[in-house]
This record gives structure tokens, C-alpha cells and sequence, in this order.
């Protein structure tokens, strides 16, 4: 029995104690400033690259999320607003509503995801929990044609309530340039009074766009509130949570945030190239265009995020060595955080200089370059930007481990704050075509820097938090960089919408239609108090069957000032930002040798814990073995 005893406590002994530094060695490194040479080889044997498979799983879910998100931000615009006649102010102000009702509820989502201690781990539960529910508001929200369409005037009448059933039966959509047939049709019509001259100026209201009613402005708050709360705030955070989480690795990092941004713009780059299949469809329907990518999307969403809860794997954590703080200090330890504050002092301008170009690039192509198609230079002016941006990708990483991160990051940013202040020189007339598409292309390398980089530097930024309070909080950043995205889109979104509307914006120029809103009868391309468009089909292009054929479309006339407003948003505040992101990211304090320092200490301190740990252990399992051989 003692030699049995003996053998045992000797596997006991062998399996507990593996061959590892001495405690005292231990101690030391972590008293270093930067690591030695030895702690920073004991970090990299023991940190695995992560498989090709998991890193996929990870990242598959943000091509839906990033193809939802390019398709609902425009629709604010050209659905709600333009195509069902929401005011510009009613709609900033239920947005600016809705996202500061989230930002409390985000702080306390992160707070909980972070505390969490469930068998599937602490992120995973909320992404299984919510993402359901952020697929049901999308296809809601997505589609407000099931239950809404704009009124055409102020007594309740539109033009099609008095067109001849004769007339209409005449439009013929594959003849676009010549319709004789129709044209007597609508003249006799409006020599009988059936129908309004195209350019009668005489009060009535036909073509007068009405206001939408107070149900629209309470389903779009509603949805928009749910569909941020159960999407962004309550699956996005504990889903990047969980990436920066898989791996502790300085490059692996990079690598990882690398493929996830790839991802990110494969699913910007597959609404751009499927909106631009449904808009060539649906010509002048905006509302189906949406509709449908919406329920397409959300499906593809909800088998994104099976495959990430199938295929990957939480890390197991270390039990808390303290409780958890309460939400106020919690917050005032983060801020305490000297790196992650100047993080904060180049964030807060650069997701901005990145929003405002994608919020307003639909109201500057349509209503200060006055393109009456616009959709087709937004998806052209997009699939640019996004081909340069998975062409910039590789090059970045590549450069990033070259020259450092946050060096590339600034020199980025100055290069892109000199490209928006070229583009705000030259007028918007002049940027059809070649200007505006050049733009796209250099403006691409900036997005690829702008989200592949920060992501990763915050990652290292957690670390440092780490080793100071001995606590990961994934969770607590990550909701404070999901707040900084929705206060950004405030300056972004809400501030350009007010100031346009002080300016005298008006949905459409006034128009009741046209430009994206399908009007009523199939021979309008548009129904303006001062003009009507009549024309052979209510396609883009089609020939005006009377006054200047070449003439501006109505409905993208704005005055002076809100195309001023849109023109400074667009081009020269990014500018601006991105000139102020540039120093403070050339100065973060953490580099790729600091890290490596960081990282080997707090691999130091798990062992030295361990070590001490584990003799009290040995002796319980040693006496219990003696008194088993007794």
C-alpha cells in the first residue's frame, strides 16, 4: 500500500508542478519594464495562432451586419424620408432620441455580458438571445411599404385619381424615346382640364407633397430604438468582445481584425452589388428595392451567427480575483486608463471624418451634384470604394508590422485629410464622374486603416488595463466604442439634418414624387407643384414629352444653403477630423515591443499564481493519499 501511495503522489506531483520558471524568476519579470528576451519567447511558445476555421466562423457574421447597415442607413433617407414624406427634423430627432436612450442601456449590457459566467461562455449567450430579434426589426424596418405609402396632397388627391384609363393603357416600358400615341392621349387630357400642363403654376395642389403621418414617425422610432438595442448594443458589443478575447498575440491580432474587416466589406461590397441588381428592377420603386435585400440579409444573418455559435469556442477564464465594481467606478477606472484616453482623443474625430461621408453621400450625389439617378452613382461611387478597400487590407497588415500600427494610422489620417479638402475645393457640378470616383478609390485606403487598425490597438490597450487591475473588461470598452459609433452618428447624421432643415430643405424639392419615389401613373418621372414630368414611361431617361428635354429634375432642387450644408459635411469636416486624428495616434505609448512587454508580464504573474497556488494543493492531495494508504 505504501508503494502504491508513493506512485501516485509522484503523478500527483508530476502532472501539478510542469518544468517552468522558479517563482522567484517569475517575480522578477514582472518587476521589468520592458521584458527580457526569455519572457517574450515564453509568451510566444505559448500563445497558438488560431485556426483558419475559427477565425472564419468569427468573422462571417459581419458581412450581414455591415450589408444591414449599408442598407438601412440610406433608407432613413430615400424611403422614410423622401418616399413617404418623414420631415428631415422629426427624423433626426427620433434618431438623436433613440440613441441616447441606448447609450445608458449599452453601458449596462457590456457591464452584464462582462460579469457573465454561464457553461457557453460569457458572450455567446447574448449573441443567441438577441440576434433573432435584431433580424425581425430589420425585416420591419425594411419594409414600411406593407403598411404606409406617401400621400400625394394636401385634400387626399393625386394625379391618378383623374388620368385617363386610356392614356395609361398606352405606356409602354421598353419604349423609352418615342411614344406619339401617348402624347396626344395626355394632351387631350389636359385640354379637358383631366390633367394638370406640365408647367402650371396655378395653386393646385396635385404634385404638393403632404405631410406623413404621426404613425410613420412612431413605427420608424420604435423599430429604429429595437432594432439598435437588440443589434448593435446587444449582439455587436458581445460579439467584438469575443474576438478580442480569442487571442492575446500582438500580429495574431492584426491578423484576426484583418480578416473580420475583410468580412466587414465583403458584406458592404454584396449590398452594393445586389442594391444595384434590385434598383436596375425596380427602377423608380424604392421601397421593394429595400424590401427585399432586407429579408435577404436578415436571413443570412441568422445563419452567420448558428456557424459562430457552432464553431467557436469562448476561452475559458481565470476566476475574478476581486468582484466585480459598480457601474460608476467601473467607468472611472476605465477613464483612468492614460493610453486608452488619448485612444479616445483620436477615435472620437476619426469615426466621425469616417460617418460623415457615408451618411450624407446620397444627399450630396442627389441634391448638391443634382443627379436625379443617384442611385446608380452611389452604388458605382461604393463599389469603388470598397474594391480599393479589400486591395488596402493586405497592405495594411503587411505595413502595420513593418512600421507599427499606430504610425500607419496617422499617416493615413494625414493623407486623407488632404484628399476631402481637395474634394471640398472643387465644385460638386465638376465631381460627376472622374472626380468623385478618384475620390472613392484613395478614400477606400483611408477605410480599410480606419477600421482595421483601431480595433487592434484597443485589443493592446485591454492588455495594459489588465495588468494594472488585474481584470478583463472586453465588455465595458467595447460599449464605450459602440456609444462613440452612435454619438458619432449624431454629429454625422443629426447635426447635417438640422441644419439643412434651418436652411429651407425640403423631401424632394417639394415634389410629391419622383426621383426614387414612384409616382402613380406610369407616364410621370415626376409630380412637382411647377412641373410635371410627363414623359413615355416613368423610367429614368425617358424622354419629357414636354418643355427642355435636358432639363434638372425638380425633385432634386434645394436652396443655396442646404447644398452648402451638405457640400461642408460631406468633404470639408472629414477633412478636418482626420487632421486632428493624426497626432495623438502617432503618439499612442503602445508599440509592438511595449506589448510584447505587457503580454510577458501578465503571462509572468498567471504562472507565479499558479506556482503559488499549487503546493497547498499537492499537500491536500498528498495527504489524502496517505490517509487512503492507511
Amino acid at each position: 500500500r505504501r508503494a502504491r501511495a508513493r506512485k501516485v503522489l509522484s503523478l500527483v506531483v508530476r502532472h501539478s508542478l510542469p518544468i517552468r520558471p522558479s517563482i522567484s524568476r517569475m517575480e522578477a519579470v514582472m518587476m521589468q519594464s520592458p521584458a527580457s528576451p526569455a519572457s517574450q519567447n515564453l509568451v510566444a511558445n505559448t500563445e497558438k495562432r488560431l485556426a483558419c476555421g475559427t477565425i472564419a466562423a468569427y468573422s462571417a457574421p459581419r458581412m450581414p451586419f455591415s450589408a444591414i447597415d449599408l442598407l438601412i442607413r440610406p433608407a432613413r433617407i430615400t424611403v422614410y424620408r423622401d418616399a413617404l414624406g418623414m420631415t428631415i427634423a422629426a427624423q433626426a430627432m427620433i434618431v438623436s432620441l433613440c440613441k441616447s436612450a441606448d447609450f445608458l442601456l449599452g453601458f449596462m449590457l457590456g457591464k452584464l455580458s462582462d460579469a457573465t459566467r454561464t457553461r457557453w461562455g460569457r458572450r455567446k449567450p447574448f449573441i443567441a438571445l438577441c440576434s433573432p430579434v435584431f433580424m425581425i426589426c430589420t425585416l420591419l424596418l425594411g419594409s414600411p411599404g406593407w403598411f404606409f405609402s406617401r400621400p400625394h396632397s394636401a385634400d387626399g388627391n393625386s394625379t391618378v385619381t383623374t388620368v385617363s384609363e386610356a392614356c395609361a393603357a398606352l405606356v409602354d416600358s421598353s419604349n423609352r424615346s418615342s411614344c406619339v400615341e401617348l402624347k396626344a392621349c395626355i394632351d387631350a387630357a389636359v385640354a379637358s382640364s383631366t390633367l394638370r400642363p406640365w408647367n402650371a403654376t396655378d395653386g393646385n395642389a396635385d404634385g404638393v407633397a403632404a405631410a406623413a403621418p404621426a404613425s410613420l414617425s412612431a413605427y420608424f422610432g420604435v423599430l429604429y430604438f429595437l432594432w439598435y438595442l437588440s443589434g448593435w448594443t446587444s449582439s455587436l458589443i458581445p460579439y467584438d468582445a469575443l474576438g478580442m478575447e480569442l487571442t492575446s498575440d500582438y500580429h495574431e491580432r492584426a491578423r484576426l481584425f484583418g480578416v473580420k474587416t475583410a468580412f466587414q466589406f465583403m458584406g458592404y461590397l454584396l449590398q452594393i452589388g445586389v442594391g444595384l441588381g434590385v434598383s436596375l428592377a425596380f427602377e423608380t420603386d424604392v421601397l421593394m428595392q429595400v424590401r427585399l435585400q432586407a429579408v435577404a440579409y436578415s436571413a443570412l444573418l441568422g445563419l452567420c451567427f448558428a456557424l459562430l455559435l457552432r464553431s467557436v469556442a469562448e476561452r475559458p477564464l481565470r476566476p475574478p480575483k476581486h468582484a466585480p465594481l459598480p457601474m460608476v467606478p467601473a467607468v472611472r477606472q476605465l477613464l483612468a486608463n492614460g493610453p486608452y484616453r488619448q485612444y479616445l482623443v483620436f477615435k472620437v474625430p476619426m469615426t466621425i471624418a469616417s460617418l460623415l461621408p457615408a451618411n450624407l453621400i446620397i444627399d450630396y450625389i442627389k441634391y448638391s451634384m443634382r443627379i436625379e439617378d443617384f442611385n446608380a452613382t452611389y452604388y458605382v461611387a461604393f463599389a469603388i470604394v470598397l474594391l480599393c478597400v479589400f486591395g488596402a487590407i493586405p497592405l495594411l497588415i503587411s505595413a502595420a508590422r513593418r512600421w507599427g500600427k499606430k504610425e500607419v494610422l496617422a499617416t493615413t489620417c494625414v493623407v486623407e485629410a488632404l484628399l476631402f479638402a481637395v474634394a471640398f475645393a472643387i465644385p460638386p457640378g465638376a465631381m460627376a464622374d472622374g472626380p468623385l470616383y478618384i475620390l472613392c478609390a484613395c478614400v477606400g485606403f483611408g477605410m480599410a486603416a480606419s477600421y482595421v487598425l483601431p480595433d487592434a490597438l484597443l485589443a493592446d490597450i485591454i492588455d495594459y488595463d489588465e495588468l494594472h487591475t488585474g481584470l478583463r473588461s472586453e465588455g465595458l470598452y467595447t460599449v464605450v466604442e459602440s456609444n462613440l459609433q452612435q454619438y458619432a452618428e449624431i454629429v454625422g447624421g443629426v447635426v447635417p439634418s438640422l441644419v439643412a432643415y434651418f436652411a429651407g430643405f425640403q423631401s424632394l424639392g417639394g415634389c410629391s414624387c419622383g426621383c426614387g419615389a414612384k409616382c402613380d401613373a406610369d407616364y410621370l418621372r415626376w409630380s412637382c407643384p411647377a412641373d410635371v414630368g410627363y414623359a413615355c414611361t416613368d423610367g429614368f431617361g425617358a424622354t419629357l414629352l414636354y418643355g427642355e428635354p435636358d432639363r434638372a429634375a425638380p425633385c432634386t432642387v434645394q436652396p443655396e444653403g442646404v447644398q452648402w450644408s451638405f457640400r461642408v459635411f460631406f468633404l470639408a469636416v472629414p477633412a478636418a477630423c482626420y487632421l486632428l486624428a493624426a497626432i495623438p495616434a502617432w503618439k499612442l505609448p503602445i508599440s509592438s515591443h511595449s506589448h510584447r512587454a505587457i503580454v510577458a508580464q501578465l503571462r509572468a504573474r498567471e504562472a507565479a499564481e499558479a506556482a503559488a497556488a499549487r503546493p497547498a494543493a499537492c499537500s491536500e492531495a498528498a495527504e489524502a493519499v496517505a490517509g487512503g494508504a492507511e
